[in-house]
């Protein structure tokens, strides 16, 4: 006997095909044998019911054929029982032996269950059946049709049907008529039936296998390529899909949010191979520049000139300071991506913030014009005080690097018709070209890499914009960018209203 533990092992072992097939036919097995078990036991009892009216009729006729007789068959009640006539037992044994055949017997019963009148003991008659008084007393109350049966096993092990039939004079009961006769006829029957239900269950489910197993099979197919596609995936291949069956179920579901899934890990692992690779790119330059300037001192090409190390080591500072810039630039972005930053959102009115901007784009600006212009009344935002200060100071920086000198930096909060709070950065530098606005929040993503630096600068890195666009969303607020070459940037940031 298999034990508990090997049983879900022994299961997890089939096939998923074979697993759904044998699911099916169990099912159709259970429900096949439910009902022919249900169609046998109803057989059963109709047959036996209709043996029973045939005991009936048969012990009607016989009373009926008996001349003078003092009593009738009760069919659909059961009068109180009374006393026998004179003449009973004569007319009784008359009856008994009517009714002796080869396929009945009968006996006579008080109403108290003892026997009056035993079973005929012809050779070829069926054997007496002989119950207790309780039992016979029980059976002999009869049902709504004024009789009972019951199935007994003789003395030669055979069943037969034992029927009860009151038999009444002058509204008393003053006997009960036993009549058995053997089932053989009836099993036999319903071994047929029970027979032909078995092979006929059998060839439905031969018949089901046959065509179960290849709809699973079709049915499954997207799985099977499914599992295909995951080893093409395993070995580096992002660019396969699987084609969905388009059946609107749930195997088309499934293949149609796999093929988003691979597509979403193509997109991310394409997204960190350029990460790396802009990463690295950002960090030779300035360890370049460090690694020739240590050079330098190495080899003592200063010749001692104490301004001329002074100027080699400020060098090599602000080449540290901007890698210390990028890496913390890239936690803020590791953190960002896995949810790691805590943003407090209060209730804030963005007028002193715009002020505190303002404020400090002026030690900032190189000659630039700043302007600032708050609406009256602006509705309260939910937003992070220090991170959205953060976000509009690197916004107001990238404005002044890119403004000349002559230029002007705006800097304006209002609302519009719905209650959202507008923040805009105007500017009238340079501009950025169309075809490079899709991707001004990607990462590491310059517009001109050759004018991020400007001279005396330390150059940015490409992720203040990408850092700016992942806070604000972060805080429910949306950023957009519109740009004109040749006459300057805005930038709108947008905190809807109620948020």
């Amino acid at each position: 006997m298999w034990s508990k533990q090997y049983f879900p092992s022994f299961i997890r072992h089939i096939p998923i095909r074979w697993r759904l097939t044998l699911v099916s036919l169990g099912v159709l097995a259970l429900l096949l044998s439910g009902l022919s078990i249900a169609i046998t036991l109803v057989a059963e009892q109709v047959l036996f019911s209709n043996e029973v009216n045939v005991l009936h009729n048969e012990a009607r006729l016989a009373v009926n054929d008996i001349k003078g007789h003092p009593f009738v068959l009760a069919r659909y009640s059961n009068p109180p029982p009374g006393p026998p006539p004179p003449n009973f037992e004569l007319i009784a044994n008359e009856l008994v032996l009517k009714l002796a055949s080869t396929e009945t017997n009968a006996a006579i019963m008080s109403t108290d269950g003892s026997v009056l009148i035993p079973g005929s003991t012809f050779l070829l008659a069926p054997q007496p059946i002989v119950l207790s008084p309780q039992r016979v007393q029980q059976l002999s109350n009869g049902d709504q049709n004024g009789m009972n049966y019951t199935l007994v096993r003789d003395g030669q092990g055979q069943r037969q049907l034992v029927a009860f039939m009151p038999l009444v004079s002058n509204h008393h009961t003053i006997a009960i008529l036993q009549m058995n006769t053997l089932t053989a006829p009836i099993d036999q029957f319903l071994a047929t039936l029970r027979s032909i239900f078995f092979f006929g269950i059998v060839c439905v489910l031969v018949l089901a296998t046959a065509i179960t197993f290849p709809l699973v099979g079709l049915a499954l197919r997207p799985l099977v390529e499914m599992e295909r596609t995951s080893r093409h995936i395993a070995g580096g291949d992002l660019s396969i899909r699987i084609d969905p069956p388009l059946t609107g179920d749930e195997i088309d579901r499934l293949a149609v949010s796999f093929n988003e899934m691979v597509a979403k890990l193509e997109a991310a692992f394409r997204r960190q191979k350029q990460f790396v690779s802009d990463a690295s790119h950002e960090l030779r330059t300035p360890l370049t520049a460090l690694s020739g300037s240590l050079e330098m001192l190495l080899i003592g090409a200063d010749r001692g000139d104490t301004e001329a190390s002074r100027r080699l080591a400020h060098s090599m500072y602000n080449e540290v300071q901007r890698m210390h810039r990028l890496v913390e630039d890239l936690l803020v972005l590791t953190r960002l991506d896995e949810g790691k930053i805590m943003l407090r959102r209060d209730t804030i009115q963005i007028g002193p913030i715009i002020a505190t901007i303002c404020s400090q784009a002026e030690y900032l600006a190189r000659g630039q014009e700043i302007h600032c212009d708050i609406a009256p009344n602006l509705p309260p935002i939910q937003a992070d005080k220090d991170r959205l200060q953060q976000v509009l100071l690197n916004i107001v920086d990238n404005a002044l690097k890119f403004t000349p000198a002559s230029g002007r930096v705006d800097l304006t909060a209002d609302s519009d018709e719905q209650g959202a709070v507008l923040i805009r950065v105007r500017d009238t530098g340079q501009g950025i070209p169309a075809e490079a606005l899709p991707r001004i929040f990607d990462r590491f993503y310059r517009a001109d890499p050759a004018r991020s630096r400007q001279p005396r600068q330390v150059g940015g890195s490409g992720l203040g914009l990408a850092i700016a666009k992942e806070l604000l969303e972060a805080q429910g607020a949306t950023i957009t960018i519109n740009s004109v070459v040749g006459e300057g940037t805005t930038v709108t940031i947008c905190f809807l209203a109620g948020l």
